[in-house]
């Protein structure tokens, strides 16, 4: 959703889907994990994500969405060290209940084929794993789905959490889902004017109609508290794990 939003700028161009083109090439799945550090950097590589990211962003600016790229960001400076990086935060019960409903849409969103597979995911293949490969993912091989898609929400969010204290301040931007559903308008106004990007008709439009167009890849439309309606139980069985995580994005855990 906020990557469509950016992409009404002519400012702005992306590789259209998430960058795995670019993020994978040098690094290959089947991996212990999609986390990526700056020592992972090769010359070689260094020179591909260069000329490929001219060849797509044709003289404009370049912008990525792709979700593991949280478990990359000290990768991502190391190639990028003028970049900048936008933190989109949303509460856990919502993020995780996303999560959920992401795995059970089976095969979109499936990123990995495991060597060992997940024993307490049933009747879903435990062979398959679906958005981020968080380090240490043999840990959960018997843990329930929402006890994995809570690992996921910790593990991505701290991993960023960490690198942005590691990198000036001046690089990073915040904007908060709950705040980007309920004024569109305001949200990303603001985010283009701190992007130092130009206001563009486009977005307008994109925002004024954010509610009776859903992202490409949500399954179902934003509402508050979805997660009460589609799975409550489990939800609130995970919460415990993802409070400290949610205390330190700036959310008052249980709102």
């Amino acid at each position: 959703m906020l990557l469509q939003a950016l992409l009404r700028s002519p400012e702005l161009r992306s590789v259209q889907t998430e960058g795995h083109i670019l993020w994978d090439e040098f690094h290959p799945k089947p991996r212990d994990s999609d986390a990526l550090d700056r020592s992972d950097v090769v010359d070689r590589e260094r020179e591909y994500v260069n000329l490929a990211v001219r060849i797509f962003a044709r003289g404009r600016r370049f912008i990525d969405k792709t979700p593991e790229n949280c478990l990359r960001v000290p990768y991502l400076d190391e190639l990028f060290p003028d970049a900048t990086f936008v933190f989109l935060t949303r509460k856990a019960a919502d993020n995780v209940n996303s999560l959920i409903g992401g795995w059970r849409a089976r095969p979109r969103f499936v990123t990995h084929r495991l060597p060992d597979p997940l024993e307490g995911i049933a009747p879903l293949d435990g062979r398959l794993w679906s958005f981020a490969l968080v380090p240490g993912w043999r840990e959960l091989r018997r843990a329930s789905l929402e006890e994995i898609c809570a690992r996921q929400y910790v593990d991505c969010n701290e991993a960023v959490l960490a690198a942005r204290a590691q990198l000036p301040l001046e690089r990073w931007l915040t904007v908060k889902y709950e705040d980007m559903v309920a004024s569109p308008l305001d949200v990303l106004r603001g985010l283009f004017d701190d992007l130092g990007v130009a206001w563009h008709e486009g977005a307008e439009t994109f925002a004024r109609e954010l509610h009776a167009r859903p992202s490409r890849t949500a399954l179902t439309a934003p509402r508050p508290d979805k997660w009460r309606r589609e799975n409550l139980e489990a939800i609130e069985r995970i919460l415990p794990l993802t409070e400290g995580t949610e205390r330190r994005l700036g959310y008052a855990t249980g709102a």
